[in-house]
């Protein structure tokens, strides 16, 4: 099986900005978060946010039941992202993915040439791995296909390789 990074599409325009100091990303139920909503604004479908130490993975409604659909248990509390002068209100969903440990420690990588352990990957669909302090959310190429069928606003794909065995 192959797999993906999937980043955020930062070559979008005027793509929904939330303000992150107003935001508790380890809240685990629902809340609301105020924004101001232009007339331009492209609502994406994946908003990754990270705060010191911490990650949180956002989506839209539409692409949570997507999820649900290749994940046995994923939890997800709903987010109300609202606009401050009320003009409107969305959906999104804060996920929270199964951490595999599963990087291949190189010198010199970067996000951009990840090699993945395939023994601990078990077949998933999608997880996250922590790398250089960060987060990322890996999916399987069967995720990647049916989410780009959909058309999604705000998500990019980059291959990871894979290598056979945990030699450690």
């Amino acid at each position: 099986m192959e797999y993906f990074l999937m980043l955020s599409d930062d070559r979008i325009g005027n793509r929904l900005k939330l303000q992150q100091d107003t935001m508790n990303i380890e809240l685990t139920e629902a809340c609301s978060v105020y924004t101001d909503f232009k007339e331009d604004t492209v609502f994406v479908d994946f908003l990754p946010i990270r705060q010191l130490f911490c990650h949180a993975f956002y989506v839209s409604d539409d692409f949570k039941e997507l999820l649900d659909l290749y994940t046995d248990n994923l939890t997800a509390f709903p987010v109300f992202i609202t606009d401050k002068n009320q003009k409107g209100q969305k959906v999104y969903w804060r996920i929270d993915i199964e951490l595999v440990d599963c990087v291949v420690k190189e010198p010199n990588m970067s996000y951009s040439n990840l090699t993945l352990y395939k023994s601990e990957l078990d077949s998933k669909h999608i997880f996250r791995i922590a790398f250089e302090k960060q987060e990322y959310l890996i999916v399987s190429l069967n995720l990647a296909e049916t989410i780009l069928r959909k058309e999604p606003s705000g998500i990019r794909f980059l291959p990871v390789k894979l290598q056979e065995e945990n030699n450690e």
